[in-house]
């Protein structure tokens, strides 16, 4: 197995949710690596099993009993005890006779840098609580329009922008044409024009329309009377149907009998 496999493989055996608890993702990414490391080493499987019972073991002591670093240490020697002696009555074991001194060192070696050199970090993390900070955001979202008429619009009536631009948008007047509007309105004027004077508050209004807001109202206004003209037709067209209806109803059609088989019956 590569790396990735020998994590699936561990998280499946273990059941570890690294994706949403922290503290499984640490002790997953142990397991990994002492996995890894044996591969590397090229142990057999009897020594991966001797190697990884070490491994697990001293984890849990240190998840399990929140132990000294000396007591966790000890436990870890004697679990060694016995490599590369010779067999005999008065001498302890440990169970791990498969291994040569050099691989016990080696052993050594990569536990200390794995688990006794950030021993107080294992034990801060199985033995302390975790301060958890929940950070939100406000998001904005729009949301299409109801599909009620006018808006929005079917899609299969869109149109390119040009075409609209040119033919449906009201055009906002320039300076020039504007000057020119004047001119031309002073030229066809009357000599003596009607002066209709407004009160302020009416003047400001007005000056205040653009041409956008005009095209609002009248799209309202628009909306408001095709929407009651459209009820209007329905409302007709019910009528019609139900006096069609009942027309239908009334209507019998009684088929006359003919006379030969009336002058046989009476026979």
């Amino acid at each position: 197995m590569d790396a990735l496999e020998m994590e699936s493989k561990l998280q499946q055996t273990f059941q570890l949710n690294p994706s949403t608890d922290l503290k499984d993702a640490a002790v997953l990414d142990y397991y990994v690596g002492a996995t890894y490391w044996c591969k590397q080493q090229g142990y057999s499987a009897q020594q991966l099993s001797g190697f990884f019972t070490v491994a697990h073991s001293s984890l849990e002591k240190v998840k399990d009993q929140p132990d000294s670093l000396v007591d966790t240490f000890k436990e870890f020697r004697k679990m060694l005890v016995g490599i590369s002696a010779e067999p005999g009555p008065d001498v302890e074991s440990g169970g791990l006779e498969f291994f040569n001194a050099d691989q016990a060192k080696s052993i050594a070696d990569y536990l200390h840098s794995s688990l006794f050199q950030h021993f107080k970090l294992y034990e801060f993390m199985f033995h302390h609580s975790q301060s958890m900070e929940i950070v939100g955001s406000d998001l904005s979202v729009e949301v299409p329009l109801p599909a009620e008429t006018p808006f929005p619009p079917p899609l299969d009536e869109g149109i390119s922008e040009s075409t609209y631009k040119e033919f449906l948008t009201i055009p906002t007047p320039s300076l020039s044409s504007t000057e020119e509007g004047k001119t031309a309105e002073e030229e066809v004027k009357p000599a003596t024009p009607i002066q209709v004077e407004l009160p302020p508050e009416v003047e400001d209004i007005f000056n205040k329309l653009t041409p956008e807001d005009v095209r609002s109202v009248v799209e309202d206004v628009s909306s408001e009377l095709l929407q009651s003209l459209q009820a209007g037709v329905e409302q007709k067209m019910r009528q019609y149907e139900n006096n069609m209806l009942s027309r239908i109803n009334k209507i019998h059609v009684v088929l006359p009998e003919p006379v030969g088989e009336l002058e046989a019956a009476e026979k």
